[in-house]
């Protein structure tokens, strides 16, 4: 079992220090930088009881804050996916049965339910991300075409991710 969570502490040790030394040095057109430290909540398994999921986006989210300068949007944002994210397995496994051994990852739950999952969350993330950050609804269309060109971005960038570093589950 300690495995396990040395695991999720390498991960999550690891994405933040990518997201800060490698991801936010990306800056494409003037305004797209993708943000992969989110995958970590992507990829806790579907048993993670929600308070510790939770707990877990608001810790990644507060540290990528600490890191950049940032006064609590990515905590904010990260919090709100991590709560909402059982809500969303939920919506999108309707025709899917979960088995016990199966973790919420590209190589086990296959290209349109991970992208359903991915692009949702990304998309909610985001869009609190730069709505907080803007601070207002004024250039709502321009801030719309920011939130949905970083999730693109986000999305290939946390596919990739996910083939390179994720391994599919072992049934037993």
């Amino acid at each position: 079992m300690s495995k396990v969570y040395f695991k999720y502490i390498i991960s999550f040790i690891l994405l933040i220090l990518l997201q800060i030394f490698v991801f936010n040095k990306i800056n494409m057109l003037g305004f797209i930088t993708p943000m992969i430290y989110i995958v970590f909540i992507f990829s806790l398994p579907f048993q993670t009881p929600r308070w510790a999921v939770i707990l877990l986006g608001f810790l990644i989210g507060l540290a990528v804050d600490f890191f950049t300068g940032i006064v609590g949007i990515n905590a904010l944002a990260t919090l709100i996916i991590a709560f909402i994210r059982p809500s969303i397995i939920r919506i999108i496994t309707l025709r899917v049965e979960l088995e016990e051994h199966l973790l919420p990852i590209y190589q086990d739950m296959k290209f349109a339910w991970y992208l359903q999952y991915a692009f949702l969350l990304t998309f909610i993330h985001h869009f609190v991300y730069f709505f907080v950050d803007a601070l207002s609804f004024n250039n709502f269309w321009r801030i719309m075409i920011v939130i949905l060109s970083n999730t693109a971005f986000s999305v290939i960038c946390i596919f990739i991710i996910q083939i390179l570093f994720y391994k599919a589950s072992k049934r037993y």
